[in-house]
């Protein structure tokens, strides 16, 4: 069910991940309205979608059994929701500490912290059940496919109804990786050129797009314009992310060079580098809310240069601070979702 683990998409979910952290320190650092922020707005047209089939692209094969599917997902929820739990149960601790700390109180309960936490993680369980509920019922996979996509466009919660197109069509193209390889550069440059002529129009409506569940108050014409609005955004995601990914492919017909299988290794570790990124976002909006404020920078200039100088120190501080779990197997279990240490037989 599973393919082999390829350096090139290691090195391509760290250059993801800090795509990742160069929008939340726009999103974060500003007190503007972060949709009004170039920066944000070009990299969540396409990089969301990228993680999201990056994780799709290794499900393929024939039709997997029940029990087999039942296997994969207890793992997945170990390795998604056990740490959304254990940070969760961290983070409200946390909110008991904060009136000691500036005098204020987080508005956040233990309920909203524990559903709405790392919804990103949350997301790509969601997307691992509903492909394998599929495929388990309709045993074909294109007609899995298609009914999931169609069903996911009425998941609105954690995103799922603009994670799970990229998810499938990760599953769609992962059995021509191999063929992606060998025709690599078309494929990239295509994608690039499609993707970029439809960046010209693409703009901060496209995350307002109304959800399927509004439509019942819509006028037909408006119903069409959704629709619309929203193929295009999942078009342009899944553009841009497939350049990308033939892009990286090209890396493993190149010589190895240590540095690169350095960064490939720090790849391995995107899951904690998500969550203490993210502590370290709601730790100081809650506790220090002035500390790197740049609200006086010039915009673009934050943008451009300081946001993503900052983005690497946090992802190098995010890289040792996973490693330094990993170090304490059974913390790394709660923190990370890695496997319960086994015992060393005598």
């Amino acid at each position: 069910m599973h393919m082999q683990r390829l350096q090139s998409i290691d090195l391509l979910k760290l250059f993801a991940m800090f795509l990742v952290i160069w929008g939340h320190c726009v999103q974060f650092l500003l007190t503007s309205y972060y949709l009004d922020e170039p920066a944000y707005i070009y990299i969540y047209s396409f990089h969301m979608p990228l993680f999201f089939m990056i994780s799709g692209l290794f499900i393929h094969g024939g039709v997997p059994a029940a029990a087999d599917c039942g296997k994969h997902l207890l793992t997945r929820a170990r390795q998604l929701l056990l740490p959304c739990l254990s940070w969760g149960l961290l983070m409200s601790l946390g909110n008991l500490v904060q009136p000691l700390i500036n005098g204020t109180h987080s508005d956040h309960s233990l309920w909203y912290t524990l559903v709405w936490n790392f919804w990103f993680l949350k997301s790509l369980f969601v997307c691992f059940a509903l492909w394998y509920a599929a495929i388990i019922v309709l045993r074909r996979r294109w007609l899995a496919l298609l009914v999931s996509l169609l069903v996911s466009q009425c998941i609105t919660m954690w995103e799922v109804q603009w994670s799970y197109p990229a998810f499938a069509i990760g599953v769609l193209i992962g059995p021509y990786l191999n063929t992606m390889r060998l025709r690599r550069r078309p494929i990239a440059l295509t994608a690039f050129i499609i993707g970029g002529i439809m960046l010209i129009g693409w703009n901060k409506s496209y995350f307002l797009i109304p959800s399927v569940w509004s439509w019942a108050t819509l006028a037909p014409k408006a119903i069409v314009m959704s629709i619309a609005m929203r193929i295009y955004r999942i078009f342009i995601g899944a553009s841009l992310s497939i350049g990308f990914i033939a892009l990286f492919l090209g890396l493993d017909v190149q010589p190895a060079y240590p540095f690169a299988a350095r960064l490939a290794d720090w790849g391995k570790l995107t899951l904690g580098i998500y969550i203490i990124h993210s502590q370290f976002n709601i730790v100081r909006a809650r506790l220090f809310p002035t500390l790197l404020c740049c609200d006086s920078l010039n915009p673009w200039l934050f943008n451009i240069v300081i946001a993503p100088l900052l983005t690497a120190v946090l992802l190098l501080v995010s890289i040792g601070l996973t490693r330094l779990i990993t170090l304490l197997p059974r913390l790394s279990f709660f923190l990370l979702g890695t496997p319960w240490p086994k015992r060393q037989s005598a």
